[in-house]
């Protein structure tokens, strides 16, 4: 369980005497600040009763300010907990300050219905079926872009190899999926641009095999009749003169 509570950051004092009062959440021993846009001289600060002394000119509106500043900081740490069956101290900070982390399986299977009518089908199915993939190795939904590090992704490699026997090839392309989902969701400004961790993993992909023709092969294509028009036979000859 979060604790929330008001500090008056004195070592931060500028040349007035005045500090910058912040919002303090500790989680799990960890601290995170949230600035509340106030700043106090020392004596105006009643750490004890957590309110603003009567010496300053606007205690009464500040105080009332703060009040709806904590309530509201509470209440999206609450619903946060209840939520999520993990959460840092460093989201629940940027979920106060309005910058909560988007769920990737739910941003992922939008974006799939989001672009169905714009790639070909095979396209769309696969999109969906590489990301339902991931999920399978997950084994739920409440994951979010962050969440998914590099370490992450080096076992879900391991997964794919060992596991479902992947080759490299589809181990590549699966990553390739689930970065795409992270580029397109950088383009609409729904995570940072530092939020990527494919960049750091790599996979070995596998020697393509290229496979020719016998000569009865060739010989019968040469010899095959096309019997509708177009351009089949132009690249017939093209083929075979190749």
């Amino acid at each position: 369980m979060a604790s929330i509570k008001l500090v008056l950051r004195t070592n931060q004092e500028d040349k007035t005497g005045h500090s910058p009062l912040y919002i303090r959440l500790i989680k799990d021993r960890k601290a995170k600040f949230v600035a509340t846009g106030v700043k106090l001289k020392h004596n105006e600060w009643d750490d004890d009763k957590q309110k603003i002394k009567k010496n300053h000119t606007n205690s009464a509106r500040m105080n009332a300010f703060l009040a709806q500043k904590i309530a509201d900081a509470e209440g999206t740490v609450a619903d946060h907990e209840r939520k999520r069956k993990s959460v840092s101290a460093r989201k629940l900070k940027e979920a106060i300050k309005g910058k909560d982390m988007a769920n990737f399986f739910e941003y992922a299977y939008n974006r799939c219905e989001r672009i169905k009518g714009t790639v070909s089908v095979a396209t769309y199915k696969n999109y969906k079926q590489y990301v339902a993939k991931f999920e399978k190795f997950i084994g739920h939904r409440d994951i979010y872009f962050d969440d998914i590090t590099v370490t992450m992704l080096k076992d879900y490699i391991n997964y794919m190899s060992n596991n479902l026997k992947n080759g490299a090839t589809t181990v590549h392309y699966s990553l390739l999926i689930l970065s795409v989902m992270f580029r397109d969701a950088q383009r609409e400004d729904v995570i940072e641009e530092n939020i990527y961790p494919f960049s750091k993993v790599r996979v070995k992909r596998d020697k393509g095999k290229r496979l020719f023709l016998s000569k009865e092969q060739v010989e019968k294509l040469r010899n095959f009749k096309i019997e509708y028009t177009g351009k089949d036979e132009v690249f017939r000859d093209m083929f075979i003169f190749s």
